[in-house]
């Protein structure tokens, strides 16, 4: 299979060399796409050349320059994202995408390599034997397989704050499952929302060992987030997935409720755990993180129930995804609601259909 790391940064991105190494000694095909912004340092290209003329593998540094002449064949794309957000991991996504990669993963600039055989661990599109989970609530607490120093009960990012601290009663089923997409964890200072990071401010959250020996999936029709820093996604996921830069730090939250609610009516899995990073969470102002996803938290059940309302018939990603795009709006009654929640979810739809025709470009070129 051919894979493609794909990273956003406004650093020098000194982390790939792990990276790059790992997927050399496991001879894994695998190319590396770096998207810069315009607060990215000049030294990052010169870094990224420089470990990719050494190693002789393929890494692109996305420039601000080079992502203006790639848009230009995606004019809906390059107009709604804005420069200085993290959402242009959507150019490198595309990118990788186009060239062929069969599975994507993508990495924070804060993700530090910790597992030998990174991409392998991170392989989707085959049918795994796997322990599934479902829960009694409809949600599973995926963070519940992490040790916390202190042995706190925290929640991944974007999970729905209504679900917090339910008994879930887990069962465990071992299936035949075909992992489309699997979100690998993280160590140190784990994914959590302001809210927890706020609270616990004086002792923060700290994840100090994954509890399982093996990943595990999600049974259908059970939820949880998954975010946008070391996960892989399977090719035809992508068409589907898209992160908003217009709903704050639930860009990629949403878009992996989008992706489960595609994934279950195709007959396909989402699974956690390994491989594992170690976080060293860049430095982050609190208060400005929760005004990113105070909304988000409020609305994020009412989005994920109307999402299990639409009805699906599609055959693929795509397909699906366009019957969401069409559905959502009467379901949602985006025209019914609150002003400040109509404009939200208007905003989340509104860059659906900039992925759709997005891809009909894309389609066209080819």
């Amino acid at each position: 299979m051919k894979y493609s790391i794909v990273t956003t940064t406004i650093n020098i991105p000194v982390l790939l060399e792990k990276y790059v190494k790992d997927t050399l000694l496991y001879k894994r095909d695998c190319f590396f796409v770096v998207v810069g912004d315009k607060k990215t340092p000049v030294g990052a290209k010169k870094y990224c050349d420089k470990l990719a003329r050494e190693n002789d593998v393929e890494i692109l540094f996305m420039d601000v320059d080079y992502q203006e002449k790639y848009l230009k064949d995606f004019p809906e794309l390059m107009k709604h994202i804005p420069y200085n957000v993290i959402q242009r991991r959507n150019i490198g996504l595309l990118y990788a995408y186009q060239k062929g990669a069969d599975v994507i993963i993508t990495i924070d600039d804060d993700n530090f390599f910790m597992d030998n055989d990174f991409v392998g661990l991170h392989t989707v599109g085959k049918t795994k034997k796997m322990n599934v989970i479902s829960s009694r609530t409809k949600w599973l607490n995926v963070c519940s397989f992490l040790e916390e120093e202190f042995g706190r009960e925290f929640y991944h990012r974007g999970f729905a704050p209504e679900m917090w601290f339910k008994d879930e009663s887990p069962q465990v089923d071992v299936q035949n499952v075909n992992v489309v997409v699997n979100a690998g964890f993280w160590l140190g200072d784990p994914d959590v929302d302001a809210l927890t990071r706020l609270y616990y401010s004086s002792k923060p959250i700290n994840a100090t060992g994954y509890k399982r020996k093996s990943n595990f999936a999600l049974a259908k029709d059970t939820w949880s987030p998954f975010n946008s820093q070391n996960t892989s996604l399977l090719r035809d996921v992508i068409p589907a997935y898209f992160l908003s830069p217009l709903v704050g730090r639930y860009d990629d939250i949403w878009g992996s409720y989008v992706v489960k609610r595609v994934a279950d009516h195709l007959g396909h899995t989402i699974s956690f755990g390994l491989p594992l990073v170690e976080q060293k969470r860049n430095l982050h102002n609190y208060w400005k993180d929760l005004e990113k996803e105070v909304d988000g938290m409020n609305l994020t059940m009412r989005f994920v129930e109307a999402l299990s309302a639409v009805n699906l018939s599609g055959k693929t990603y795509s397909e699906c995804y366009l019957e969401i795009y069409c559905s959502l709006p009467k379901i949602l009654k985006i025209d019914a609601i609150e002003t400040n929640h109509s404009s939200y979810f208007k905003d989340y739809i509104e860059g659906m259909g900039v992925w759709i025709k997005t891809f009909e470009r894309l389609n066209s070129l080819e």
